[in-house]
């Protein structure tokens, strides 16, 4: 939630170029003097509202955002902010990014993390450790490019390290300044960091502008204020003139500096600075008394212009270079500048208050607009000179590329190189945005003259990069750009390939243009195999399982040839699932394919790969796959291969749904959610997954909206695959809730989906149960007959479960049809075959033989029956379900004595009589050694036996 904090007129703003509290104050005045009043100690006027959210902030954790125009007072507001957090014992991290550091990548990110104390980072893995350093400079890539979740997830870390060790604030100043590649990590951060909420705040300083770092304030911990820095009335901007400038600056002659600045903090003290020189431009008059009239531009920008004028030619010179490299050290400057002129340069810059020498010899202007004044007011020439100095001074190629480009007017196959370089560089570094930008500036700066191909090579570049970095505008932008340039049909064919990934989810659309790339691809071409590959995806989404079973062959053989084992492990993964789904082809053959490529030394195949095939496609008994899926996310984590947990967490939720363990699903998603998994993935993948852990958790509501939302989106509705997927979602949903009319919709559409496409399997689900379920319930035999022709052909398709689940239904039909005895017969046989179905379906086999029992009139036995089904959802963690089974006993009119067993018991008494251990019992029922344990105590008192040997004996006379 955000919360909006109306400040009153008289309560309003700073000037950013205000010093920090006099220290004589510190120990005089409380931190909360300013809630009552002007409070002198601070040297602010105006500003007691937007101060005393940032002081509530600072006491009980949260965020606030301070918005206003260029010197509006955001800085002062901050800069106070930071000193009373300190006082109250907090580590304060603050950062002001200038303009001319938003291109460098995790610059202000440098800044904040080199405020936290030394060692701190040794609680990070060593991956997310080393992926840290590497794009703070302090290591040299190894050649693996840095994972894009792996310093995101290390600055979370590090936060949430701190955060527990001391309270923390953190301070972002000029927020429309900060590189993307900060604000992309620190938004991760501050979204996921779990602390108590006293322990950590946000204080954020920003332009009005609603695209300023909207994701990064989206992401910031609540709860979260938003308060506007309006004008300063008249007596506040003359208690500043006053406070800076003396006494002479009295109300009538203030009055005029407000009026004439617009209660704009900044700019009426550069008005007053401006009328108080001796300089004969800045003369004034006085009219009507004492009111001045004012000759000079009432804009922030022309008065700054107007004041960097004023400096030495030396001056300016050395302070372009300082704001075009956006911060630089006396050590530097000294390289390139005489000794001499450097410190005359310095000193006017300091006399003039525009730039001092701060901490660490680092050059620093008073303000961050006259930064932008220095350099708005550089012609273009001495400007591109700057940058060329810059580009031989600094020592990181990356910013060395920067300026070189910035240095040139005309394209420059050198500087294209050097760019292209500094783009690997900062890929390596985890900075793919900023790849992207050069990968494109180095297109740019390819000569006309140069290698067709060459230059293309690095248009594609930038384009892929972008999308890797999830800038799909970008990369739109550079595809429209690059478009002219495909000249041959290759050419082309990659260009269609690129607008299809970016198109992607409009399956018609796609496939026209994976269609029109076909026919331009050559035979043999790398591209060509990708097309194919694509193609079959498309048939595949949009139902034509034979048909995208032979592209997708076609995709493995030719990518097979032309060695792009990329698109060959992407193709045999996309040929078993169109084998499942459709019960094609040889799923065992192609499971082996994929197990050999992996092993082969062509393919450096990650681990999680594998992991992920091996979890996707195992059966719901395959006792493999858990530990597969599980060593594939450790393995991940400890590669620092961030982007792979998505599909394996999917992966391991579906295995252990189909298994029954709601309780360790929940625990997986949780698990995550606080990993972030869900980052570079967010979607339908992520949808599926909360839908199945919340529908069996018994949160019907949670599932529902996330199922009907699912539903909803158009590029759902393009797709039976999907569509489908989440129609049995939402049948699943309304039958657990028993709304069998509701039910009936999505399952009646989904079975008109499978009709028409001849799809038999989804990710295994058994949603024909759920059919023949809500059919059953309101007499529809003909749609129970229709479920059960699904479960069959599933069956038929690899799904053995799916035959035992057809018979369950079907037995069901004949009970309702009247013939009780075979109906009883039937599920007699399924529950008396353990292991056979999911402990689940096993659960809802119980049900059913107990619904029967009860029509049949068979009341002792249909208690017993459907108190054992209430017990096995319970012991799942399957409320509903649970609460199901306990209403249909209470149908019956008949509860059990404390001296008759139930089913569940009679077996368990069976099997330990007749010399069985717990174990053995617990693996023959298929139910936990625990869950045995607790069926003989009741035994036991029942039967009123002490021991196997009694129970055995008093069996026997049963």
């Amino acid at each position: 939630m955000k919360c909006f904090v109306k400040v009153c007129p008289r309560h309003q703003g700073y000037p950013s170029a205000e010093p920090d509290p006099d220290p004589r104050y510190a120990h005089a005045a409380r931190d909360d003097a300013f809630v009552h009043g002007v409070s002198p100690a601070f040297g602010l006027f105006g500003r007691e509202d937007a101060l005393q959210v940032v002081s509530d902030v600072l006491d009980r954790g949260g965020s606030a955002v301070a918005v206003g125009d260029p010197g509006s007072g955001k800085s002062s507001v901050l800069r106070v902010a930071a000193t009373l957090a300190k006082r109250r014992g907090r580590r304060v991290l603050s950062v002001t990014p200038t303009q001319f550091e938003r291109g460098l990548p995790f610059a202000a990110l440098a800044e904040l993390i080199g405020q936290c104390p030394e060692g701190i980072d040794r609680t990070l893995p060593g991956p997310q450790r080393r992926a840290l350093a590497v794009a703070l400079h302090q290591a040299e890539p190894t050649g693996t490019e840095v994972d894009a979740l792996a310093v995101p997830i290390a600055v979370r870390g590090l936060l949430k390290a701190l955060a527990e060790s001391e309270p923390v604030t953190v301070v972002i100043d000029d927020l429309q300044w900060l590189d993307q590649a900060s604000a992309g990590s620190l938004g991760f951060a501050l979204r996921g960091i779990s602390v108590e909420p006293h322990l950590f705040s946000v204080l954020v300083g920003m332009r009005p502008d609603p695209e300023t770092g909207a994701d990064l304030i989206r992401c910031l911990v609540e709860p979260r204020h938003e308060f506007v820095l309006g004008r300063l009335p008249n007596w506040a901007i003359g208690q500043l003139l006053r406070e800076r400038l003396g006494p002479r600056w009295t109300p009538p002659m203030s009055d005029g500096v407000a009026r004439a600045s617009g209660g704009n903090p900044f700019l009426a003290l550069m008005v007053a600075q401006a009328m108080q020189s001796d300089v004969s431009k800045w003369r004034w008059s006085v009219q009507d008394g004492h009111d001045p009239v004012f000759p000079v531009p009432p804009s922030l920008a022309g008065l700054l212009g107007e004041k960097v004028s004023l400096l030495p030619q030396d001056s300016r010179d050395v302070l372009l270079l300082v704001s075009a490299a956006g911060r630089l050290t006396v050590t530097q400057l000294q390289e390139i500048v005489d000794e001499s002129r450097l410190r005359s340069a310095l000193e006017a810059a300091a006399d003039w208050e525009v730039a001092t020498v701060g901490a660490g010899a680092t050059v620093t202007f008073t303000h961050p607009l006259l930064a932008s004044a220095i350099y708005d007011a550089a012609t273009p020439s001495e400007r591109r000179h700057a940058h060329g100095v810059l580009g031989e001074l600094l020592d990181d190629p990356v910013e060395r590329a920067r300026h070189h480009a910035r240095s040139i007017t005309a394209p420059d196959e050198a500087v294209a190189r050097e760019l292209e370089r500094a783009a690997d560089i900062s890929r390596g570094r985890g900075a793919q945005q900023l790849a992207g930008e050069l990968f494109e500036r180095a297109a740019l700066a390819t000569p006309s003259g140069a290698a067709t191909t060459v230059g293309f090579g690095r248009w594609l570049r930038a384009v892929d990069t972008y999308s890797e970095a999830g800038d799909d505008v970008a990369a739109q932008s550079v595809l429209d750009k690059a478009s002219a340039l495909a000249v041959v049909p290759e050419q082309q064919a990659q260009m269609l390939v690129r607008r299809i990934k970016l198109a992607w989810d409009d399956y018609a659309a796609d496939r026209s243009l994976a269609e029109q790339a076909f026919r331009l691809a050559p035979k043999g071409s790398a591209v060509r195999a990708e097309i194919l590959y694509l193609l079959g995806t498309v048939h595949q989404l949009q139902g034509h399982g034979s048909r995208a079973l032979r592209l997708t062959q076609l995709a493995v053989t030719e990518s097979a040839a032309v060695k792009r084992f990329d698109v060959q492990l992407a193709a045999l993964n996309q040929r078993l699932l169109i084998e499942r789904l459709w019960g094609l082809g040889q799923p065992a053959q192609s499971l082996h394919d994929i197990e050999q490529l992996a092993a082969s030394p062509e393919l450096d195949l990650p681990a999680a790969a594998l992991a992920f095939t091996h979890g996707f496609f195992a059966a719901w008994n395959d006792q493999t796959a858990e530990k597969h899926v599980r060593d594939g996310i450790t393995w991940a984590v400890d590669a620092g291969r961030y982007g792979d947990l998505p599909s394996l967490y999917v992966s391991l939720v579906l295995i252990l749904i189909r298994s029954s363990n709601i309780r360790d699903a929940q625990a997986a998603l949780d698990e995550a959610d606080r990993s972030g998994a869900w980052t570079t993935a967010a979607g339908r993948q992520e949808d599926m997954a909360r839908i199945l852990v919340h529908e069996y958790a018994g949160n019907l509501d949670v599932a529902r909206e996330l199922a009907e939302r699912a539903l909803s989106q158009p590029r759902n509705s393009g797709s039976p695959y999907w569509r489908g997927g989440f129609l049995a979602q939402l049948g699943f949903v309304e039958t657990s809730a028993r709304n069998w009319q509701a039910a009936l919709v999505p399952l009646r559409e989904l079975a008109e989906i499978v009709t028409n496409t001849r799809i038999v399997d989804l990710e295994q689900l058994l949603w024909g149960v759920d059919y023949a379920d809500a059919a059953l319930q309101v007499g529809a035999l003909h749609d129970v007959a229709a479920a059960v022709a699904v479960l069959r052909r599933q069956a038929e398709s690899g799904r053995p479960e799916a035959a035992v689940a057809a018979a369950r239904c079907q037995a069901l039909l004949t009970a309702v049809r009247g013939n009780l005895e075979d109906a009883l017969s039937a599920l007699r046989q399924i529950v008396d075959r353990p292991g056979s179905e999911c402990p689940f379906e096993t659960a809802r086999s119980w049900l059913a033989l107990g619904q029967v029992y009860r029509r049949a009139g068979h009341k002792r036995r249909a208690s017993e029956t459907l108190e054992a089904a209430a017990s096995a959802f319970g012991e799942l963690h399957i409320p509903r379900w649970a609460e199901r089974a306990r209403d249909e006993a209470s149908r019956v009119g008949l509860h059990p004595t404390t001296n008759t067993l139930t089913e569940t018991e009679r077996r368990v008494a069976e099997l330990v009589g007749s010399g069985r251990s717990n174990q053995e019992t617990a693996a023959e029922l298929f139910i936990s050694v625990k869950t045995v344990e607790a069926n003989l105590t009741r035994i036991y008192r029942k039967l009123s036996v002490r021991s196997r040997t009694e129970l055995a004996s008093r069996l026997n006379t049963l």
